[in-house]
């Protein structure tokens, strides 16, 4: 349970008391005390590591800040738990990367006078957050989840076999507890899969995508559809069910709508030379020592081991939340602004690479301890008011617009 607030309620007074001014003139990070800002991280994987190292490494000492870092937080209790540890710290904001009970979370930051951002889409579930007038919400940020959808609707279309008699499994990860890129990359494999081959399901599409337990898809044509919830992290068992229902040799293709490729590479590899079926395997991923690997491991037929992975850049969503925060405490929090009185959504394309050429060429990029961030000095500074006074809201989104593969080739290079 949450401990009892120390801070006292702001009356509306007090909470506009704690907006920055908004200055009319170019600054530099060295022209404001350091700023604390708290990251909330609710899972443990490659990409929370690489988080930590721009963050701590490359950000901190470029633009004046500290942060301070959750362990995994895995409910409402242990995130309040940081935030209130945060508080004490002196943190002057929050970036999390968990948006259950945003708005529990929106008022508590706000009575603590903390700068909050969330990475998510915006949903229904976080419209409190949004609708409740918090002065220090500052809205929220993540993938273009049609986007993705579409990219694994795409890669789908394109393998599959005329009969769709390989069959398909889709690990819908924690698509069922709210977690929206993970529902939309459900249901547009699931959309995909109805038009190919005319299905008929008995239950809709995001009813499917967002079931809490195993399920065999049921549709008119008999195709063997199975989806399969949860998380390798923090979940009992279920590795062990990947396994089994991989082992009965009924699907030929796997889709990761979260980033669980490295933890079913050795069921998969097992599967294929025991029933001699190339799996092909399709995930969301970010760039890591792991994603490279995965790509130059050859498997028994001479594939790489996964056949497409979504790129999700760890620099570019983890600048995304900087930004938001950043902006706010030095006097620009308009440039979170959707309109009057409404935060907005800053939204990024993610990449699909399905060769082993394109992903080498961006093996050194976003990688710990590396020096080829994606989301680099240059880029995080065109995204900052104290840098560029004229600067809207729109322009932001512009450059986050303008980050693609090709582009980013071009600046960073092989």
């Amino acid at each position: 349970m949450m401990k009892k607030l120390t801070a006292v309620t702001l009356s509306a007074a007090m909470v506009a008391s704690l907006a920055p001014a908004v200055y009319a003139e170019e600054q530099t990070p060295a022209d404001f005390e350091t700023f604390k800002i708290g990251v909330c991280e609710p899972q443990a994987i490659d990409e929370v590591v690489i988080r930590r190292d721009y963050y701590e490494n490359y950000l901190a000492p470029r633009y004046n800040v500290e942060f301070v870092f959750s362990e995994q937080c895995k409910d409402t209790d242990d995130e309040l738990t940081f935030i209130e540890s945060c508080a004490d710290a002196g943190c002057d904001a929050i970036i999390s990367y968990r948006s259950e009970d945003a708005n529990q979370m929106a008022q508590v930051c706000e009575e603590y006078g903390m700068q909050y951002v969330i990475n998510t889409a915006y949903i229904p579930e976080v419209e409190g957050a949004f609708s409740g007038g918090y002065e220090t919400f500052q809205g929220c940020f993540g993938a273009d989840n049609p986007h993705v959808g579409s990219l694994f609707k795409e890669w789908l279309t394109g393998i599959s076999s005329e009969d769709g008699s390989e069959g398909f499994m889709i690990t819908s990860s924690l698509a069922f507890s709210g977690n929206i890129q993970h529902k939309e990359t459900a249901m547009a494999a699931l959309t995909a899969l109805q038009e190919r081959y005319g299905l008929e399901f008995e239950d809709t599409i995001e009813n499917i995508a967002t079931t809490s337990a195993p399920l065999e898809v049921a549709n008119d044509k008999g195709i063997k559809i199975y989806i399969y919830p949860g998380s390798p992290t923090g979940m009992e068992g279920w590795l062990e069910g990947v396994s089994a229902a991989l082992q009965t040799g009924n699907y030929g293709v796997l889709i990761h709508t979260g980033q669980a490729y490295t933890k079913t590479a050795v069921v998969v590899d097992e599967v294929e030379r025991n029933f001699d079926m190339d799996i092909k395997v399709a995930s969301i991923a970010s760039m890591s020592e792991s994603l490279t690997n995965a790509f130059n491991t050859e498997d028994k037929f001479g594939n790489s081991s996964l056949d497409m992975a979504t790129l999700k850049s760890t620099s570019l969503v983890s600048s995304m939340g900087f930004v938001a925060v950043y902006n706010a405490l030095t006097g620009y929090p308009q440039l979170n602004d959707e309109s009057e009185g409404r935060k907005r959504e800053l939204s990024f394309r993610m990449w699909s690479l399905d060769t082993l050429e394109k992903i080498n060429s961006c093996a050194e990029w976003d990688v710990q301890g590396g020096d080829k961030w994606i989301m680099d000095e240059e880029m995080v500074n065109q995204c900052l008011g104290i840098m560029n006074p004229d600067l809207t809201a729109e322009a932001i989104q512009e450059v986050y617009n303008g980050i693609t593969y090709e582009a980013t080739l071009e600046r960073l290079g092989a």
